[in-house]
C-alpha cells in the first residue's frame, strides 16, 4: 500500500469513530487556531518590515546616550557628518515628526500628522506618487518655495480625488504652500503621516546646534554590506564627533536598528512574545490531550494491529499508517482552526483599530503566516501521533492474540504514558493561568486606581498654534486669553480651561531647586512634573485646594509668580514642614540637549500658595503619582496647549461650541485630538484590557482541555478496569473504596503538576515584573498563584470525581460478564 492507501484508509478510520475524530479536531482546532491567531499579530508587529521596496535593507537610525541608556534623536549637523562619512550605506535621509495645520478656501482647517523629509525621501523609500512629481532636491534647499506632498487619505477625503488638487495653493501651518503630488493609498511614513514638506522648510534648521537633537534619520545598506558593519561603522564616527565636540557629543553614539525594533521594543515585544509562548502552551496541551485518546484508542486497536503484524506488517510500516491518521487529523482541525485565526485576527483588528499603532502594522494572512500555519498542521500531527503509534508498534502480538486483545503490558505502559502527558498537561495549564491571573490583576489594579478627579462630563481637545504666526510668547498669551474670554461666556459650557498637559498626558520634567535647602556638593537636584494651567483648572477639574488660595488672573506677572503643588510634592519635599510661602525654582536639564526654542525660559522660579490633591499624569504603572508643581500658564505659553471642558450633560455637546470659538479668532486653526476624559482613561487602559482578556481566553481554553483529558483519562481507566471493579465489589468493596482506587492516581498527578506548575507560575510573574508588566503587584503574588492553584484543584476534582462516581455504579454481574 502506498500514501494513498493509506490516506483512505485513515479517512475510513475516522470516519468509523467519529466522536473521538470530533473531540481531536475540537482540542486541535482550538490549539491551532490561537496558534495561527497570536503569530499573526508577532509578524506583524516583530517580523514584518515596512511596505517599501527594500525593507529588510532599510534601517532607522538614531542616537543613543550610553549613561543614561536611553534613546534619543538625531540633530542636523550630526545627521550631516554620518551622511558624508558613511561608506556602509548607498543613500541616508532623515526627517522630522510635526503637526500640519491645513486650510484652503472653501474647506474648513484640518490637522494632519506631518513630516519634514529630506528630498531623497521616497525615492529611497521605492514609493512614487500616484499623481503628480516627487520632492526635487532643489525644493529641499534654504530659500525654496513652500510645497508639500499630501497622503491619498487626504487627497480623497478632502479634494474628492480631484486631480487639479495638483498645483493647488493652501496654507499649511499658515504658510502659503503648492500641492505637488499624491502619495499611493496606505503610505504614511514615517509613522501616520498624512502631509510631506522638504526637511531645510524647518525654521531655522540651520542655525540648530548639535545638541538640538530633533530629527530621526534612516539609511539604505549598501550592496553587500552588513547591518553589523554599517552598526561598526558608525560607532567610529560617533567616537571621531565625540573627541571633536566633547560639549554636545559626550557618551553619544549611533545605532542602527530595523524600524519594528525602534518602534515596537521593550514591553510590547515582550508582551506579544508572552503571548506566543502562552498559545505554544495552549497548542501542547491540546496535543496532549489527543495523544491520550490515541493511547486509549491503541490499546482498543491491539487486536488490529497484531492482525496486521502477523500478516508481515513490519512495525515501521505500522507507524506510517498510525502517523497518516494523526497527520489528517491535524490537518482536518488546521482547516477549523483557520476559521477560529481569521475571527480572532478580526476582532483584535478591530479593537486596536484607534490605539495609534503605526501605519505598517496591519494585520494580515500573508505568506509567512501561511507558512507558519502549514508548519504547525504538520508538527501537531506528528508531536501528537508519534508516541502512540510507537505504543502501539511495540505491542506483543501473541500475548494480544492469547488474550483476545486485552495487554496487560501494553496497559501497564500506556499508563504510564497517559500520567506524564497528564502531570504535562497540569504543569503547562497552571503556568498559563498564572500569567493570566497576573494580567487580569494588572487590569483590576487599574481600575481601582484613583485618577483624582471625576472624568464623567470633561472633553479634551488639542490646538497647535503655527510658530511662523504666533513667534513670540506675547501673542501666544494673547490667543489664549482671547479664546478664554469667549469661551467663559458661552451658557452651554459649565467651566474650562487651559492646560499644557491633561491628566495622564505626561508634563514636562524639571529639575528641583528650594530656597533655604541647598543640596550637597555632587548631589543631583530631584525631578519633578511641571504643568501650566489657567486660573480656572482645579475649578474645572474638580480639584478643591487643600490649603492656600487659588490661582488668580495676575498670578504669573512680574512680581507674581506663584505655584501650586500637589500632596505628592509636598510629602517628598516638605514632610514635616509647611511649604506655602516657599520659593521654588524649576529649570531644564540641559544635560544631552539644547536649550529650547521660542522664547521657552530655561528656568522659572516661584512661590507656593497652595497644595491640592494627587492627580496622575502618567501611566499607571508607577506606584505612585507624580510630585506635581502647577505654574500659571502665562509664565510659559506654548504652541501646543490643550483645552479641557465641563459640561452639565454628555460632554461631546460641547465640540461644535469649541470649533466655532475657535475658528471666531483664527479660521485657519483646527481643533483635533477631540475626546472624553473617560475615552482617554480607556486608552490608557486598552493594552491590559485587551491582552489581559487574550491571556484569559488562552487559560480559559488550557483549562477546559486539562479538566476533559483528566475526565477522559480517569474514564478509560474505568473502562479498562471494568471486570476488576466487578471482582473487587463481588468481594465486598464499598463504593468509597472503588472511587479511591482511580482517584488516587489523578490526585498524585494532580498533586505533582501543581507543584512544578506553581515553580513555573514563579518564574511568569519573575519575566512579567522585569519587562515592568507589573503594575503594584508582586512576582509571587500569594493570592494570584494560591487562588490558581485552587481554581484548578476543584476543577480536577470534579473532572476526576465524576467518572470514578459512575464507577461506584456498576453492577458486579454485568461487569464480571464484560468481555
Amino acid at each position: 500500500m502506498g500514501l494513498w492507501e493509506d490516506l483512505r484508509f485513515a479517512g475510513r478510520v475516522l470516519l468509523k469513530d467519529k466522536w473521538f475524530t470530533l473531540v481531536a479536531v475540537v482540542a486541535l482546532a482550538l490549539g491551532i487556531g490561537v496558534n495561527a491567531t497570536v503569530f499573526t499579530f508577532v509578524n506583524a508587529v516583530l517580523i514584518r518590515g515596512l511596505p517599501i521596496a527594500d525593507p529588510d535593507r532599510t534601517m532607522a537610525i538614531g542616537s543613543f546616550d550610553r549613561v543614561r541608556n536611553r534613546p534619543m534623536g538625531v540633530s542636523y549637523l550630526d545627521y550631516r557628518d554620518w551622511k558624508e562619512s558613511t561608506k556602509t550605506f548607498d543613500a541616508f535621509g532623515a526627517y522630522s515628526g510635526t503637526l500640519a495645520n491645513l486650510s484652503d478656501e472653501g474647506q474648513p482647517p484640518e490637522r494632519y500628522n506631518g513630516a519634514y523629509v529630506t528630498a531623497n525621501t521616497f525615492g529611497v523609500l521605492g514609493v512614487r506618487p500616484v499623481a503628480g512629481r516627487d520632492f526635487l532636491p532643489d525644493d529641499d534647499r534654504p530659500g525654496a518655495a513652500s510645497v508639500a506632498l499630501i497622503g491619498h487619505k487626504v487627497w480623497v477625503s478632502r479634494y474628492g480625488s480631484n486631480p487639479q488638487a495638483i498645483g493647488r495653493t493652501v496654507r499649511l501651518n499658515d504658510m502659503p504652500t503648492t500641492i505637488i503630488g499624491v502619495v499611493p493609498e496606505g503610505f504614511q511614513f514615517p509613522f501616520n503621516t498624512d502631509v510631506w514638506m522638504p526637511l531645510n522648510q524647518i525654521n531655522g534648521l540651520l542655525e540648530q546646534k548639535r545638541n538640538s537633537r530633533s530629527l530621526q534619520t534612516f539609511g539604505h545598506l549598501g550592496r553587500g554590506v552588513t547591518r553589523e558593519q554599517a552598526q561598526s561603522e558608525l560607532l567610529n564616527i560617533s567616537q571621531r564627533l565625540e573627541s571633536e565636540n566633547p560639549g554636545t557629543n559626550k557618551d553619544i553614539q549611533a545605532r542602527v536598528q530595523t524600524f519594528n525594533e525602534q518602534q515596537n521594543g521593550g514591553p510590547i515585544r515582550t508582551m506579544f512574545l508572552s503571548l506566543m509562548g502562552a498559545v505554544a502552551f495552549v497548542l501542547l496541551i491540546a496535543c496532549a490531550n489527543v495523544a491520550n485518546l490515541l493511547l486509549s484508542r491503541a490499546t482498543n486497536r491491539a487486536r488490529e494491529i497484531s492482525v496486521r503484524v502477523s500478516l508481515g506488517a513490519t512495525r515501521w510500516r505500522v507507524i506510517r499508517q498510525l502517523l497518516m491518521e494523526s497527520v489528517l487529523l491535524s490537518v482536518i482541525a488546521g482547516l477549523a482552526g483557520l476559521g477560529i485565526a481569521m475571527i480572532g485576527i478580526r476582532l483584535f483588528d478591530r479593537a486596536t483599530a484607534d490605539v495609534g499603532r503605526p501605519y505598517w502594522i496591519q494585520f494580515t494572512i500573508d505568506g509567512t503566516v501561511f507558512a507558519f500555519f502549514a508548519a504547525v498542521c504538520l508538527g501537531t500531527g506528528i508531536v501528537f501521533g508519534l508516541a502512540p503509534a510507537i505504543h502501539s508498534a511495540k505491542t506483543d502480538v501473541n500475548e494480544v492474540l492469547k488474550e483476545g486483545g486485552r495487554s496487560g503490558t501494553a496497559g501497564i505502559r500506556a499508563r504510564r504514558w497517559t500520567g506524564v502527558l497528564m502531570v504535562g498537561e497540569l504543569v503547562l495549564t497552571v503556568v498559563l493561568l498564572a500569567g493570566a491571573g497576573f494580567m487580569m490583576r494588572n487590569f483590576v489594579t487599574m481600575y481601582r486606581l484613583d485618577l483624582g478627579i471625576d472624568t464623567s462630563h470633561l472633553l479634551t481637545t488639542a490646538l497647535a498654534l503655527p510658530d511662523r504666526k504666533y513667534p513670540s510668547l506675547e501673542q501666544r498669551l494673547a490667543f489664549y486669553e482671547q479664546l478664554e474670554e469667549r469661551l467663559k461666556s458661552n451658557p452651554k459650557i459649565e467651566s474650562v480651561t487651559i492646560t499644557s498637559n491633561p491628566p495622564l498626558q505626561g508634563g514636562f520634567l524639571r529639575k528641583l531647586d528650594i530656597e533655604g535647602k541647598p543640596r550637597d556638593q555632587g548631589q543631583q537636584a530631584p525631578n519633578v512634573t511641571m504643568l501650566t494651567v489657567d486660573p480656572r483648572y482645579f475649578k474645572t477639574m474638580g480639584m478643591p485646594l487643600q490649603r492656600g488660595r487659588d490661582l488668580t488672573d495676575e498670578d504669573g506677572m512680574k512680581g507674581r509668580e506663584a505655584a501650586i503643588i500637589n500632596q505628592r510634592f509636598a510629602a517628598l519635599h516638605f514632610p514635616n514642614e509647611d511649604p506655602i510661602g516657599r520659593r521654588i525654582t524649576l529649570s531644564i536639564d540641559l544635560q544631552g540637549g539644547a536649550p529650547p526654542q521660542g522664547g521657552i525660559p530655561l528656568s522659572l522660579t516661584a512661590t507656593i500658595i497652595g497644595i491640592v490633591p494627587n492627580l496622575r499624569q502618567r501611566d499607571f504603572q508607577l506606584p505612585d503619582p507624580d510630585p506635581i508643581a502647577y505654574l500659571p500658564f502665562r509664565t510659559d505659553p506654548r504652541g501646543f496647549m490643550n483645552l479641557i471642558a465641563r459640561a452639565a450633560g454628555d460632554p461631546n455637546t460641547m465640540t461644535p461650541i469649541l470649533r466655532e470659538e475657535v475658528r471666531a479668532i483664527d479660521a485657519d486653526l483646527p481643533l483635533f485630538g477631540i475626546r472624553t476624559m473617560d475615552d482617554q482613561l480607556a486608552q490608557a487602559r486598552w493594552p491590559f484590557r485587551i491582552f489581559g482578556t487574550m491571556f484569559a481566553i488562552f487559560a480559559l481554553i488550557a483549562l477546559v482541555l486539562s479538566a476533559v483529558g483528566l475526565y477522559a483519562v480517569t474514564a478509560y481507566a474505568v473502562s479498562q478496569r471494568t471486570q476488576e471493579i466487578g471482582v473487587r465489589m463481588a468481594l465486598g468493596a464499598q463504593g468509597n473504596e472503588v472511587a479511591w482506587l482511580f482517584l488516587r492516581r489523578s490526585f498524585v498527578q494532580l498533586g505533582i503538576g501543581l507543584t512544578l506548575g506553581i515553580a513555573g507560575a514563579f518564574g511568569v510573574g519573575t519575566l512579567f515584573s522585569q519587562t515592568q508588566l507589573l503594575i503594584q503587584n508582586k512576582a509571587g503574588d500569594p493570592i494570584t498563584i494560591g487562588g490558581i492553584a485552587l481554581l484548578l484543584a476543584l476543577v480536577a476534582s470534579v473532572a476526576c470525581f465524576i467518572p470514578a462516581k459512575r464507577a461506584t455504579r456498576l453492577d458486579p454481574l454485568v461487569a464480571l460478564r464484560r468481555d
